[in-house]
């Protein structure tokens, strides 16, 4: 396993910048940080398991988001 947290970083990372985008209302940045936080996530169940918890970090209310989209 490369990551010793796992992907948290990378899906805190882009977690955040899809809110960003969110917030500036720029739909080509929403998209991509969308495209990246599901890859992440799906990397993450992949090689970790579907537990929802990164790091000590409970990431269920994120990916309940994502599957709403």
């Amino acid at each position: 396993m490369k990551y010793s947290n796992g992907y948290a970083g990378k899906i805190s990372y882009w977690s955040g910048m899809l809110n960003k985008a969110i917030a500036a209302g720029d739909l080509d940045g929403m998209n991509y940080a969308f495209g990246k936080l599901t890859y992440f996530v799906k990397r993450q169940v992949q090689v970790y398991g579907s537990d929802n918890t990164i790091a000590g970090v409970d990431f269920s209310e994120s990916l309940n988001l994502l599957k709403s989209l």
